[in-house]
């Protein structure tokens, strides 16, 4: 259970980080 937690934990990390670079992407243009 602990494995699939971290799993899924660095899985919307990863989803997080993309969408706080395309947030600052948006923000410099």
């Amino acid at each position: 259970a602990g494995a699939n937690q971290t799993s899924a934990s660095s899985q919307e990390l990863s989803r997080l980080a993309t969408s706080f670079n395309s947030l600052v992407a948006n923000f410099k243009l």
